[in-house]
């Protein structure tokens, strides 16, 4: 493919303020817009670029053809006991996660474990960002969502599972939450967006073509592969049951019996926080946090690395970074963003 390196660098407030003037013209309350903004630009600002500002234009589109509803009734349908269910009336994703995981954390602070499952959303962005939001609360914070086939089951050559993202924080006592943010695919569909708008090629084991041949075109990807074969798509797999069977809104049977396709890009998520002094001394299991942080960091590292990166560490230290210097984005990026900006009158920063 032909290279495009260049990029285009701007703050994280001028970001958060375009992405939020381009929700709101297109019909998003402000309220929702910022919060889902927000969501976004913690993304790029943790150098998790394939689900930061790349995807707006493709949330427009669903805006405008209501895919995604720009004013959703959400509410919560049923709770009990330590468990809830939130019908969120295809809302953006970052917004009915965010309600989400405020339910979790409302349930686990009467019943020390809180489990809100979300059914139809929409695309959630990046996972970690609501798991996170309990870890600041000082509980633990489990996020995972399911969605249609675009990952290949282990053995198949089409897509038959979903990457299922799971996110899990814990959080810590003098340093910042531990946090894991990943999918069951190999690399999450976003990277190769991100690929194809910085005009590069992606590795070889990433995904398939439609003819379920390997590739390094991002053009020609057209099925992910999972995360360790077989243990990637049995996690996706399980995650479809948690997240879809409970609330009886199936996504991949139904998918895969209409030919692979649905008609309507709705998804399910689930939020689950849990009260850690339930277990005892809170202040105690914070501590041992520290403590383990600190024994991993300090292992000798291998000859081919700068140093050991703790879970979410690395994030931790882009963001530092960007706040500093600015978000980078590719100009295939930005080049989308300002096409959105002057279709719904929006100037840019």
């Amino acid at each position: 493919m032909p290279s495009n390196t260049g990029s285009h660098v701007i703050s994280s407030a001028d970001l958060e303020r375009f992405a939020r003037a381009l929700f709101v013209a297109v019909g998003v309350a402000p309220a929702m817009a910022e919060e889902w903004a927000k969501s976004l630009i913690w993304a790029n600002l943790r150098g998790v670029d394939s689900h930061g500002v790349l995807r707006i234009p493709g949330y427009i589109d669903r805006l405008k053809s209501k895919a995604i509803n720009p004013a959703p009734k959400m509410r919560v349908e049923k709770r009990a006991g330590a468990i809830a269910v939130l019908e969120a009336d295809r809302a953006p994703g970052a917004v009915a996660m965010t309600m989400a995981m405020a339910e979790a954390m409302a349930r686990a602070r009467e019943a020390h474990v809180g489990w809100c499952a979300a059914r139809n959303i929409t695309h959630a962005g990046a996972v970690g960002y609501f798991a996170l939001q309990a870890a600041n609360a000082g509980m633990a914070g489990i996020v995972m969502s399911a969605s249609g086939p675009m990952m290949a089951y282990h053995g198949a050559k089409v897509a038959g599972v979903s990457t299922n993202p799971l996110a899990i924080a814990f959080p810590a006592g003098n340093r910042p939450p531990l946090l894991v943010d990943m999918s069951t695919s190999t690399v999450a569909m976003g990277k190769v967006m991100s690929a194809r708008d910085a005009g590069r090629d992606i590795p070889l084991g990433w995904g398939l073509d439609a003819q379920g041949r390997d590739t390094t075109d991002p053009g020609k990807l057209a099925t992910l592969l999972p995360l360790g074969g077989a243990k990637g798509s049995g996690l996706s797999f399980m995650i479809e049951c948690l997240c879809s069977l409970t609330v009886g809104n199936p996504i991949i049977a139904p998918a895969l019996e209409a030919g692979g396709k649905l008609d309507a890009p709705f998804l399910n998520g689930l939020a689950i926080a849990v009260d850690l002094a339930a277990f005892g001394d809170r202040a105690r299991i914070l501590e041992e946090a520290d403590r383990l942080a600190q024994r991993i960091a300090a292992l000798a590292p291998d000859a081919h690395v700068e140093r050991i990166y703790l879970p979410g560490e690395r994030g931790d230290s882009v963001l530092r970074e960007r706040m500093r210097d600015g978000i980078p984005l590719p100009q295939g990026t930005w080049s989308r963003l300002i096409a959105c900006a002057r279709m719904l009158g929006v100037t840019p920063p």
